[in-house]
């Protein structure tokens, strides 16, 4: 066994790297999306705790990909990423929610208005992996 293999399971398939902003009100949730992310080997440069602090840290850090909540304060995740898109500062946004239909967006709402992804809290761990994977490998390519 080399040296370098406990590290190898950090490492993404393709061995690029995202740089990933996470946003969510609720800490917890945050967290256990940031986690997930590393887990993946991917860099979180960041964590918003609204839209408005979201698009303001996409601004500066200038992140590959968002992964934003719909539900939040000061700025909904849907007018957060129309800024964040606007503005050129992420490539990328895949917007998470489990309450989304109760808010009244749909699937198709969310990609015309410019979402990479969306996906359902709970969320699929694997799903995320494979959409990471992917966009790793679009993005360093």
């Amino acid at each position: 066994m080399s040296p370098a293999a406990p590290e190898e399971s950090n490492s993404t398939p393709t061995g690029k790297k995202l740089r990933v902003l996470v946003v969510d009100d609720q800490p917890a949730v945050a967290e256990v999306v940031a986690d997930t992310i590393q887990y993946a080997g991917h860099e979180i440069v960041g964590i918003a705790r609204d839209g408005m602090d979201a698009v303001t840290k996409a601004q500066e850090l200038q992140p590959d990909l968002v992964v934003m909540d719909i539900s939040m304060p000061r700025m909904n995740g849907v007018e957060a990423m129309k800024a964040i898109l606007a503005a050129k500062s992420a490539k990328r946004v895949l917007l998470m929610s489990g309450e989304y239909r109760s808010l009244g967006v749909t699937r198709d709402e969310m990609t015309r208005n410019g979402a990479a992804g969306f996906m359902e809290k709970p969320f699929n761990v694997t799903e995320l992996f494979d959409l990471l994977d992917r966009w790793a490998a679009e993005v360093n390519a």
